[in-house]
């Protein structure tokens, strides 16, 4: 996410600590690593996590109750998980849905 777009979520950010919104830009604007972000800010992995988890949520882009699943795929599988997660984005907007996944 470019600074910018960071910058104009700020208000939408009210709930979070200020240490809590520095921890997201670092993650989210310059691509730090949160294992690298929890050593830095002395937390855990999965605290910083949880940080990103409600960045998210404020930003508006995730449905409640959904997960974040990080993994390492061939680019075919890739392409496939990345068609299902925008077309349950778009479901979850009332968005119209594009081809089904192959």
């Amino acid at each position: 996410m470019a600074a910018e777009e960071f910058d104009a979520l700020l208000p939408r950010l009210g709930g979070l600590s200020p240490d809590s919104v520095r921890i997201a830009r670092a993650v989210v604007v310059d691509g730090q690593r949160p294992a690298e972000a929890a050593r830095l800010h002395g937390l855990t992995r999965q605290r910083v996590n949880g940080i990103i988890r409600r960045f998210e949520l404020a930003r508006g882009e995730v449905p409640k109750g959904w997960r974040r699943v990080d993994v390492w795929l061939p680019p075919d599988l890739a392409e496939y998980v990345e068609t299902m997660a925008r077309q349950a984005r778009e479901r979850a907007s009332g968005q119209p849905r594009g081809p089904a996944p192959p």
